[in-house]
Protein backbone atom coordinates (compact mmCIF):
# COMPACT_ATOMS: atom_id res chain seq x y z
CA UNK A 1 0.00 0.00 0.00
CA UNK A 2 2.77 2.43 0.99
CA UNK A 3 4.73 1.68 -2.19
CA UNK A 4 1.65 2.39 -4.31
CA UNK A 5 1.00 5.69 -2.48
CA UNK A 6 4.62 6.76 -3.00
CA UNK A 7 4.48 5.81 -6.69
CA UNK A 8 1.32 7.89 -7.22
CA UNK A 9 2.75 10.71 -5.12
CA UNK A 10 5.97 10.90 -7.14
CA UNK A 11 3.96 11.04 -10.38
CA UNK A 12 1.75 13.86 -9.04
CA UNK A 13 4.73 15.84 -7.81
CA UNK A 14 6.48 15.51 -11.18
CA UNK A 15 3.31 16.81 -12.81
CA UNK A 16 2.72 19.74 -10.43
CA UNK A 17 6.22 20.82 -9.38
CA UNK A 18 9.87 20.85 -10.35
CA UNK A 19 11.58 19.15 -7.38
CA UNK A 20 15.30 18.60 -6.86
CA UNK A 21 16.69 16.35 -4.13
CA UNK A 22 20.22 16.54 -2.75
CA UNK A 23 22.00 14.55 -0.05
CA UNK A 24 19.72 11.50 0.09
CA UNK A 25 22.80 9.46 0.96
CA UNK A 26 22.82 11.21 4.36
CA UNK A 27 19.66 9.35 5.41
CA UNK A 28 20.68 6.04 7.08
CA UNK A 29 19.09 3.04 5.38
CA UNK A 30 18.47 1.22 8.66
CA UNK A 31 18.19 1.97 12.35
CA UNK A 32 16.52 4.78 14.30
CA UNK A 33 16.93 8.27 12.83
CA UNK A 34 15.16 11.60 13.25
CA UNK A 35 14.40 13.55 10.05
CA UNK A 36 13.96 17.19 11.12
CA UNK A 37 13.17 19.99 8.68
CA UNK A 38 11.78 23.47 8.30
CA UNK A 39 8.04 23.61 7.66
CA UNK A 40 7.06 26.23 5.03
CA UNK A 41 4.06 24.47 3.47
CA UNK A 42 1.44 21.73 3.58
CA UNK A 43 3.57 19.71 1.17
CA UNK A 44 6.54 19.15 3.48
CA UNK A 45 5.89 15.60 4.79
CA UNK A 46 5.39 14.34 1.24
CA UNK A 47 8.38 16.33 -0.08
CA UNK A 48 10.66 14.85 2.57
CA UNK A 49 9.28 11.32 2.56
CA UNK A 50 8.65 10.46 -1.11
CA UNK A 51 12.28 10.01 -2.28
CA UNK A 52 13.42 8.11 0.83
CA UNK A 53 13.26 4.34 0.36
CA UNK A 54 12.46 3.56 3.98
CA UNK A 55 9.25 4.50 5.79
CA UNK A 56 9.30 7.78 7.69
CA UNK A 57 6.72 7.98 10.48
CA UNK A 58 5.68 11.63 10.75
CA UNK A 59 4.01 13.38 13.62
CA UNK A 60 0.81 14.91 12.20
CA UNK A 61 -1.91 17.18 13.57
CA UNK A 62 -4.63 14.92 14.95
CA UNK A 63 -7.40 16.87 13.15
CA UNK A 64 -6.02 15.69 9.79
CA UNK A 65 -6.85 12.08 10.63
CA UNK A 66 -10.54 13.02 10.75
CA UNK A 67 -10.54 14.28 7.15
CA UNK A 68 -12.09 11.65 4.82
CA UNK A 69 -9.53 9.89 2.58
CA UNK A 70 -6.67 12.16 3.74
CA UNK A 71 -6.73 10.52 7.16
CA UNK A 72 -6.51 7.04 5.66
CA UNK A 73 -3.67 8.06 3.31
CA UNK A 74 -1.46 9.67 5.96
CA UNK A 75 -2.08 6.79 8.35
CA UNK A 76 -1.09 4.32 5.61
CA UNK A 77 2.13 6.33 5.14
CA UNK A 78 2.98 5.77 8.81
CA UNK A 79 1.93 9.11 10.32
CA UNK A 80 0.61 9.24 13.87
CA UNK A 81 -1.59 11.93 15.45
CA UNK A 82 -0.39 14.74 17.71
CA UNK A 83 -2.67 16.82 19.92
CA UNK A 84 -1.19 20.30 19.42
CA UNK A 85 -3.04 21.86 22.36
CA UNK A 86 -0.83 23.15 25.12
CA UNK A 87 -0.01 20.48 27.67
CA UNK A 88 -1.25 17.63 25.44
CA UNK A 89 2.02 16.61 23.76
CA UNK A 90 3.22 13.92 26.19
CA UNK A 91 1.35 11.09 24.46
CA UNK A 92 2.84 12.07 21.10
CA UNK A 93 6.31 12.19 22.67
CA UNK A 94 5.92 8.67 24.05
CA UNK A 95 4.75 7.44 20.62
CA UNK A 96 7.76 9.12 18.95
CA UNK A 97 10.02 7.43 21.49
CA UNK A 98 8.45 4.07 20.70
CA UNK A 99 8.98 4.67 16.94
CA UNK A 100 12.69 5.28 17.46
CA UNK A 101 13.16 2.43 19.92
CA UNK A 102 11.58 0.15 17.29
CA UNK A 103 14.28 1.17 14.80
CA UNK A 104 12.13 3.34 12.53
CA UNK A 105 12.74 6.77 10.98
CA UNK A 106 10.84 9.56 12.68
CA UNK A 107 9.80 12.70 10.76
CA UNK A 108 9.36 15.87 12.74
CA UNK A 109 9.18 19.64 12.16
CA UNK A 110 10.75 21.27 15.24
CA UNK A 111 9.08 24.64 14.62
CA UNK A 112 5.80 23.04 15.65
CA UNK A 113 3.83 24.85 12.94
CA UNK A 114 4.19 26.06 9.36
CA UNK A 115 6.71 28.86 9.17
CA UNK A 116 6.41 32.33 7.70
CA UNK A 117 8.90 33.91 5.30
CA UNK A 118 12.17 33.60 7.21
CA UNK A 119 14.89 31.33 8.57
CA UNK A 120 14.24 28.90 11.38
CA UNK A 121 14.40 30.65 14.72
CA UNK A 122 13.98 29.21 18.20
CA UNK A 123 12.98 25.56 17.96
CA UNK A 124 11.16 23.30 20.33
CA UNK A 125 13.55 20.94 22.10
CA UNK A 126 11.48 17.77 21.77
CA UNK A 127 13.63 16.65 18.83
CA UNK A 128 16.82 17.00 20.87
CA UNK A 129 15.27 15.22 23.87
CA UNK A 130 14.39 12.27 21.65
CA UNK A 131 17.92 12.14 20.26
CA UNK A 132 19.47 12.40 23.73
CA UNK A 133 17.25 9.66 25.12
CA UNK A 134 17.60 7.20 22.22
CA UNK A 135 20.95 8.10 20.66
CA UNK A 136 19.30 8.42 17.24
CA UNK A 137 21.12 10.75 14.81
CA UNK A 138 19.25 13.82 13.55
CA UNK A 139 19.24 14.47 9.77
CA UNK A 140 18.43 18.18 9.21
CA UNK A 141 16.44 18.85 6.03
CA UNK A 142 16.13 22.17 4.20
CA UNK A 143 13.02 22.68 2.08
CA UNK A 144 13.38 25.64 -0.28
CA UNK A 145 10.68 26.98 -2.61
CA UNK A 146 7.72 25.18 -1.04
CA UNK A 147 6.49 28.40 0.53
CA UNK A 148 5.90 29.76 -2.98
CA UNK A 149 4.11 26.54 -3.93
CA UNK A 150 1.67 26.36 -1.02
CA UNK A 151 1.80 28.94 1.79
CA UNK A 152 -0.57 28.38 4.66
CA UNK A 153 -3.05 31.07 3.58
CA UNK A 154 -3.52 29.63 0.05
CA UNK A 155 -6.33 27.12 -0.52
CA UNK A 156 -4.62 25.19 -3.32
CA UNK A 157 -0.97 24.80 -4.44
CA UNK A 158 0.57 26.38 -7.52
CA UNK A 159 3.55 25.19 -9.64
CA UNK A 160 7.00 26.13 -8.34
CA UNK A 161 10.62 25.00 -8.29
CA UNK A 162 11.40 23.23 -5.01
CA UNK A 163 14.76 22.06 -3.66
CA UNK A 164 15.01 19.58 -0.77
CA UNK A 165 18.44 19.09 0.80
CA UNK A 166 19.28 16.38 3.37
CA UNK A 167 22.28 17.47 5.45
CA UNK A 168 24.90 15.40 7.24
CA UNK A 169 23.46 13.88 10.43
CA UNK A 170 23.96 15.51 13.82
CA UNK A 171 25.35 12.64 15.95
CA UNK A 172 25.59 12.95 19.72
CA UNK A 173 28.64 11.85 21.65
CA UNK A 174 27.69 8.88 23.85
CA UNK A 175 29.62 10.10 26.87
CA UNK A 176 28.20 13.62 26.65
CA UNK A 177 24.72 12.22 26.08
CA UNK A 178 24.96 10.16 29.27
CA UNK A 179 26.51 12.96 31.34
CA UNK A 180 24.14 15.73 30.22
CA UNK A 181 20.97 13.68 29.80
CA UNK A 182 18.82 16.05 31.88
CA UNK A 183 20.63 19.27 30.95
CA UNK A 184 18.19 21.64 29.21
CA UNK A 185 21.09 23.70 27.86
CA UNK A 186 22.44 20.59 26.11
CA UNK A 187 19.09 20.16 24.33
CA UNK A 188 19.23 23.81 23.22
CA UNK A 189 22.77 23.30 21.86
CA UNK A 190 21.63 20.29 19.83
CA UNK A 191 18.74 22.24 18.33
CA UNK A 192 21.10 25.11 17.54
CA UNK A 193 23.23 22.73 15.44
CA UNK A 194 20.12 21.49 13.63
CA UNK A 195 18.92 25.04 12.91
CA UNK A 196 22.37 26.13 11.67
CA UNK A 197 22.56 23.31 9.12
CA UNK A 198 19.05 23.97 7.85
CA UNK A 199 19.53 27.74 7.68
CA UNK A 200 22.87 27.42 5.87
CA UNK A 201 21.02 26.62 2.62
CA UNK A 202 17.61 28.03 3.59
CA UNK A 203 18.73 31.65 4.04
CA UNK A 204 20.17 32.04 0.48
CA UNK A 205 16.95 30.53 -0.91
CA UNK A 206 14.84 32.98 1.07
CA UNK A 207 17.01 35.89 0.03
CA UNK A 208 16.63 34.97 -3.63
CA UNK A 209 12.84 34.74 -3.32
CA UNK A 210 12.59 38.01 -1.43
CA UNK A 211 14.85 39.72 -3.95
CA UNK A 212 12.69 38.58 -6.85
CA UNK A 213 9.52 39.73 -5.08
CA UNK A 214 11.11 43.17 -4.67
CA UNK A 215 12.11 43.08 -8.32
CA UNK A 216 8.50 42.54 -9.39
CA UNK A 217 7.48 45.76 -7.62
CA UNK A 218 10.22 47.87 -9.20
CA UNK A 219 9.71 50.22 -12.16
CA UNK A 220 9.82 48.47 -15.56
CA UNK A 221 13.07 47.85 -17.41
CA UNK A 222 14.10 50.02 -20.34
CA UNK A 223 13.51 48.65 -23.84
CA UNK A 224 15.81 45.64 -24.06
CA UNK A 225 17.92 44.83 -27.10
CA UNK A 226 15.74 41.89 -28.21
CA UNK A 227 12.62 44.06 -27.94
CA UNK A 228 13.93 46.08 -30.89
CA UNK A 229 13.80 42.94 -33.06
CA UNK A 230 10.19 43.54 -34.28
CA UNK A 231 11.11 47.07 -35.41
CA UNK A 232 14.16 45.78 -37.31
CA UNK A 233 12.05 43.02 -38.86
CA UNK A 234 9.41 45.55 -39.94
CA UNK A 235 12.04 47.77 -41.58
CA UNK A 236 13.61 44.79 -43.39
CA UNK A 237 10.16 43.60 -44.52
CA UNK A 238 9.35 47.10 -45.82
CA UNK A 239 12.60 47.22 -47.78
CA UNK A 240 11.98 43.80 -49.32
CA UNK A 241 8.37 44.70 -50.16
CA UNK A 242 9.55 48.02 -51.59
CA UNK A 243 12.06 46.30 -53.87
CA UNK A 244 9.38 43.89 -55.07
CA UNK A 245 6.95 46.83 -55.43
CA UNK A 246 4.37 45.30 -53.06
CA UNK A 247 4.81 47.66 -50.12
CA UNK A 248 1.49 49.43 -50.72
CA UNK A 249 -0.31 46.10 -50.35
CA UNK A 250 1.46 45.01 -47.18
CA UNK A 251 2.51 48.07 -45.17
CA UNK A 252 -0.58 48.13 -42.92
CA UNK A 253 -0.26 44.44 -42.05
CA UNK A 254 3.47 44.89 -41.40
CA UNK A 255 3.35 48.05 -39.31
CA UNK A 256 0.02 47.87 -37.45
CA UNK A 257 1.01 44.98 -35.10
CA UNK A 258 4.43 46.56 -34.51
CA UNK A 259 2.88 49.93 -33.70
CA UNK A 260 0.54 48.27 -31.20
CA UNK A 261 3.47 46.46 -29.62
CA UNK A 262 5.53 49.62 -29.08
CA UNK A 263 2.51 51.56 -27.85
CA UNK A 264 2.14 48.84 -25.23
CA UNK A 265 5.84 49.23 -24.29
CA UNK A 266 5.32 52.98 -23.87
CA UNK A 267 2.31 52.33 -21.63
CA UNK A 268 4.29 49.82 -19.58
CA UNK A 269 7.15 52.30 -19.13
CA UNK A 270 4.94 55.22 -18.16
CA UNK A 271 1.41 54.23 -17.07
CA UNK A 272 1.02 50.62 -15.86
CA UNK A 273 1.68 49.86 -12.18
CA UNK A 274 4.46 47.22 -11.75
CA UNK A 275 3.51 43.75 -10.48
CA UNK A 276 4.45 40.12 -11.06
CA UNK A 277 1.67 39.65 -13.64
CA UNK A 278 2.52 42.90 -15.44
CA UNK A 279 6.19 41.92 -15.70
CA UNK A 280 5.25 38.45 -16.95
CA UNK A 281 3.03 40.08 -19.59
CA UNK A 282 5.83 42.46 -20.61
CA UNK A 283 8.27 39.57 -20.99
CA UNK A 284 5.73 37.44 -22.84
CA UNK A 285 4.60 40.15 -25.28
CA UNK A 286 7.29 39.38 -27.94
CA UNK A 287 5.95 35.81 -28.04
CA UNK A 288 2.33 36.91 -28.50
CA UNK A 289 3.42 39.36 -31.20
CA UNK A 290 5.15 36.53 -33.08
CA UNK A 291 2.00 34.40 -32.95
CA UNK A 292 -0.18 37.28 -34.23
CA UNK A 293 2.26 38.70 -36.76
CA UNK A 294 3.65 35.56 -38.38
CA UNK A 295 1.44 35.31 -41.46
CA UNK A 296 1.50 39.03 -42.46
CA UNK A 297 5.26 39.20 -41.91
CA UNK A 298 6.14 36.09 -43.94
CA UNK A 299 3.79 37.18 -46.73
CA UNK A 300 5.44 40.61 -46.95
CA UNK A 301 8.96 39.16 -47.32
CA UNK A 302 7.78 36.50 -49.80
CA UNK A 303 8.81 33.43 -47.80
CA UNK A 304 6.77 30.38 -46.95
CA UNK A 305 4.68 30.84 -43.82
CA UNK A 306 5.50 27.22 -43.05
CA UNK A 307 3.59 24.01 -42.60
CA UNK A 308 1.62 23.01 -39.51
CA UNK A 309 1.74 26.44 -37.87
CA UNK A 310 -1.25 25.56 -35.70
CA UNK A 311 0.88 22.82 -34.17
CA UNK A 312 3.74 25.27 -33.70
CA UNK A 313 1.52 27.89 -32.04
CA UNK A 314 0.01 25.33 -29.68
CA UNK A 315 3.43 23.96 -28.75
CA UNK A 316 4.82 27.44 -28.02
CA UNK A 317 1.88 28.31 -25.77
CA UNK A 318 2.19 25.01 -23.89
CA UNK A 319 5.94 25.51 -23.42
CA UNK A 320 5.67 29.18 -22.47
CA UNK A 321 2.81 29.18 -19.98
CA UNK A 322 4.73 27.51 -17.09
CA UNK A 323 7.21 30.38 -17.15
CA UNK A 324 4.68 32.40 -15.18
CA UNK A 325 5.97 30.43 -12.17
CA UNK A 326 9.63 30.45 -13.14
CA UNK A 327 12.03 33.05 -11.85
CA UNK A 328 12.27 36.40 -13.62
CA UNK A 329 15.70 35.83 -15.15
CA UNK A 330 14.96 32.38 -16.59
CA UNK A 331 11.84 33.82 -18.24
CA UNK A 332 13.90 36.59 -19.83
CA UNK A 333 16.47 34.10 -21.10
CA UNK A 334 13.77 31.96 -22.67
CA UNK A 335 12.00 34.84 -24.40
CA UNK A 336 15.27 36.29 -25.68
CA UNK A 337 16.27 32.91 -27.11
CA UNK A 338 12.86 32.35 -28.68
CA UNK A 339 12.96 35.79 -30.33
CA UNK A 340 16.46 35.15 -31.70
CA UNK A 341 15.46 31.74 -33.07
CA UNK A 342 12.27 33.00 -34.70
CA UNK A 343 13.62 36.07 -36.52
CA UNK A 344 16.84 34.36 -37.60
CA UNK A 345 14.79 31.42 -38.93
CA UNK A 346 12.91 33.90 -41.15
CA UNK A 347 16.24 35.20 -42.41
CA UNK A 348 17.33 31.64 -43.17
CA UNK A 349 14.11 31.04 -45.12
CA UNK A 350 15.26 33.66 -47.63
CA UNK A 351 18.14 31.35 -48.66
CA UNK A 352 17.09 27.91 -47.43
CA UNK A 353 13.32 27.62 -48.03
CA UNK A 354 11.92 24.85 -45.86
CA UNK A 355 8.25 24.48 -44.83
CA UNK A 356 9.21 23.04 -41.46
CA UNK A 357 12.20 25.31 -40.85
CA UNK A 358 10.74 27.68 -38.25
CA UNK A 359 8.84 24.89 -36.52
CA UNK A 360 11.97 22.73 -36.28
CA UNK A 361 14.18 25.55 -35.01
CA UNK A 362 11.62 26.65 -32.41
CA UNK A 363 10.79 23.20 -31.06
CA UNK A 364 14.46 22.18 -30.92
CA UNK A 365 15.29 25.37 -29.01
CA UNK A 366 12.48 24.73 -26.49
CA UNK A 367 13.71 21.15 -25.98
CA UNK A 368 17.33 22.25 -25.52
CA UNK A 369 16.45 25.16 -23.21
CA UNK A 370 14.10 23.27 -20.89
CA UNK A 371 16.58 20.39 -20.58
CA UNK A 372 19.55 22.68 -19.93
CA UNK A 373 17.84 24.89 -17.33
CA UNK A 374 15.58 22.17 -15.86
CA UNK A 375 12.59 24.49 -15.87
CA UNK A 376 9.26 23.74 -14.22
CA UNK A 377 7.51 20.77 -15.87
CA UNK A 378 10.58 20.18 -18.04
CA UNK A 379 9.97 16.38 -18.46
CA UNK A 380 6.41 16.99 -19.68
CA UNK A 381 7.41 19.95 -21.89
CA UNK A 382 10.28 18.03 -23.50
CA UNK A 383 8.00 15.04 -24.14
CA UNK A 384 5.32 17.29 -25.70
CA UNK A 385 7.87 19.07 -27.93
CA UNK A 386 9.49 15.81 -29.08
CA UNK A 387 6.09 14.33 -29.92
CA UNK A 388 5.07 17.51 -31.77
CA UNK A 389 8.28 17.53 -33.82
CA UNK A 390 8.00 13.81 -34.56
CA UNK A 391 4.37 14.24 -35.68
CA UNK A 392 5.30 17.15 -37.95
CA UNK A 393 8.18 15.26 -39.58
CA UNK A 394 6.03 12.15 -39.99
CA UNK A 395 3.23 14.15 -41.64
CA UNK A 396 5.77 15.82 -43.94
CA UNK A 397 6.76 12.41 -45.27
CA UNK A 398 10.36 13.32 -46.10
CA UNK A 399 13.09 15.04 -44.10
CA UNK A 400 15.02 17.70 -45.97
CA UNK A 401 18.75 18.18 -45.39
CA UNK A 402 18.06 21.89 -45.02
CA UNK A 403 16.46 21.16 -41.65
CA UNK A 404 19.94 20.60 -40.24
CA UNK A 405 20.56 24.35 -40.60
CA UNK A 406 17.53 25.11 -38.45
CA UNK A 407 18.57 22.57 -35.80
CA UNK A 408 21.99 24.26 -35.68
CA UNK A 409 20.23 27.62 -35.25
CA UNK A 410 18.46 26.31 -32.14
CA UNK A 411 21.74 25.02 -30.67
CA UNK A 412 23.51 28.29 -31.53
CA UNK A 413 20.80 30.27 -29.72
CA UNK A 414 21.29 28.20 -26.56
CA UNK A 415 25.07 28.66 -26.77
CA UNK A 416 24.50 32.41 -27.20
CA UNK A 417 22.35 32.51 -24.08
CA UNK A 418 24.76 30.43 -22.05
CA UNK A 419 27.95 32.19 -23.19
CA UNK A 420 27.01 35.86 -23.52
CA UNK A 421 23.66 36.41 -21.80
CA UNK A 422 23.67 33.92 -18.94
CA UNK A 423 26.64 35.57 -17.20
CA UNK A 424 25.05 39.01 -17.36
CA UNK A 425 21.76 37.77 -15.90
CA UNK A 426 23.51 35.82 -13.14
CA UNK A 427 25.65 38.83 -12.18
CA UNK A 428 22.55 41.04 -12.01
CA UNK A 429 20.65 38.41 -10.03
CA UNK A 430 23.51 37.73 -7.59
CA UNK A 431 24.25 41.42 -7.17
CA UNK A 432 20.60 42.21 -6.48
CA UNK A 433 20.33 39.41 -3.91
CA UNK A 434 23.58 40.09 -2.10
CA UNK A 435 23.28 43.87 -2.07
CA UNK A 436 19.72 43.88 -0.81
CA UNK A 437 20.10 41.02 1.65
CA UNK A 438 23.40 42.06 3.18
CA UNK A 439 21.99 45.46 4.00
CA UNK A 440 18.95 43.96 5.68
CA UNK A 441 20.63 40.93 7.31
CA UNK A 442 24.30 41.81 7.89
CA UNK A 443 24.69 39.04 10.44
CA UNK A 444 23.55 36.44 7.91
CA UNK A 445 26.05 37.26 5.17
CA UNK A 446 28.47 34.55 6.31
CA UNK A 447 25.82 31.89 5.79
CA UNK A 448 25.69 32.35 2.05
Amino acid sequence: MLSLIKLIGRALFRLLFSVEYHGLENVPETGPVIIAGNHPSYLDPALVGLPVKRTIKFMAWDALFKVPLLGQVIRAMGAFPVDIRRGKGEAAYREALRVLESGYALGIFPEGQRSERGPMGELRTGTARLAIETGAPIVPVTIGGAFRAWPKWRLLPKPASIVVRYHEPVRLDEAERAARRDDREFANEVMQKVAERINRSLIPSLRGSQSLERWYSRPPSHVRSYEWAPLIAAIVASVIAGVSQTLSAYWINVWLPVAGYYLYLIADLSLIKPSRTVKWLRNSMPVWLILIWHYPLTESISVQAGAMNELLAGAVVVAFFPFFWEDYYTLQRFVRGLVVVYYFSLALLLNWPEPLGTLTATLCFIIAFTLWYRTIYYPAIVAAMVLSLAAALWRAGAISQALAVYVLLAIAALIYLQTFINVAYDIRKAGDVSAQSSAEHPSDSAAV
